[in-house]
């Protein structure tokens, strides 16, 4: 990985002050089943899991696996996401629109 590559920010488990902060329980939700897929996206997305757990590895970064109750801030571009076990997300992209579909 080199030094410019942005890579995928974790806050483990989220205390309620912090989730309130940051407005979550406002964000929309979205489910992922379990499988890999590659997403891209225009610009960095915050994801809360509610349930599951994914690794999610940005194209040229490190593998960073979260679980429920964690924040992950996902930078701009294609990032790589192995579902474990289903998960369940409140998420917020930065961009007004997202560049990848799933599912």
């Amino acid at each position: 990985m080199s030094d410019s590559t942005p890579a995928i920010r974790l806050e483990r488990d989220l205390s309620p002050a912090r989730r309130a902060e940051l407005g979550v329980e406002g964000w929309p939700l979205w489910k992922d089943a379990v499988g890999s897929r590659t997403l891209t996206v225009d610009a960095p997305e915050h994801s809360y899991l509610l349930d599951g757990s994914v690794t999610l590895t940005p194209e040229g970064g490190a593998p960073v696996t979260a679980a429920r109750g964690d924040l992950v801030v996902i930078p701009a571009g294609a990032c790589r996401w192995e579902v474990h076990a289903a998960v369940r997300r409140h998420y917020r992209s930065e961009a007004l629109t997202p560049a990848c579909c799933i599912l």
